[in-house]
């Protein structure tokens, strides 16, 4: 069974220890890792906020209500959520530069202040440059060179990812 302890424990591993290929790229957005049973999904950004790592929680099927004519999320992120979750990185040890969004918001992102491993930080060096077969297509390529590049990345350990983000 997921668990958040399983989904941070994986992506954390993956930002902080998990050597990445030479030859591979990563998407600056980074991976999610889904946790069904509390409607959520986990994302890791290996550069975000500040070219720093970003964490963030968000809903994973949205429902919506009317509230004085407007649309707004029924199930937004529970009050102190994210403030938890920054707690739990705190609690492992990785220090917090700053939280935004939250509640009443349907996603909310805690930025961390130590670099993600310099090799992924490579890989995504790789990915802004596009690719290097086809330049002028730049990281909208589809040729089988470019593809496979991106399937060479290392994924976390855990058997919950939802997408690539």
């Amino acid at each position: 069974m997921t668990t958040l302890d399983s989904v941070l424990d994986a992506g954390l591993h993956w930002l902080y220890e998990t050597e990445q290929p030479d030859n591979s790229h990563q998407q600056h957005h980074g991976i999610a890792l889904g946790l069904p049973a509390a409607n959520r999904w986990y994302g890791f950004s290996p550069t975000g906020a500040r070219n720093l790592p970003v964490v963030s929680v968000n809903v994973s099927k949205v429902e919506y209500k009317t509230d004085d004519g407007d649309q707004v999320p029924a199930n937004p992120l529970e009050p102190g959520e994210l403030e938890a979750l920054a707690d739990e990185l705190r609690r492992r040890g990785f220090d917090v530069d700053s939280t935004w969004n939250g509640h009443l918001a349907v996603t909310g992102s805690v930025g961390l202040v130590r670099t993600a491993h310099p090799a992924l930080l490579a890989a995504v060096g790789r990915y802004r440059r596009g690719c290097p077969e086809h330049p002028q297509r730049g990281v909208f390529c589809d040729c089988e060179a470019w593809q496979a590049e991106a399937t060479r990345i290392i994924a976390p350990l855990t058997t919950s990812v939802a997408a690539s983000t």
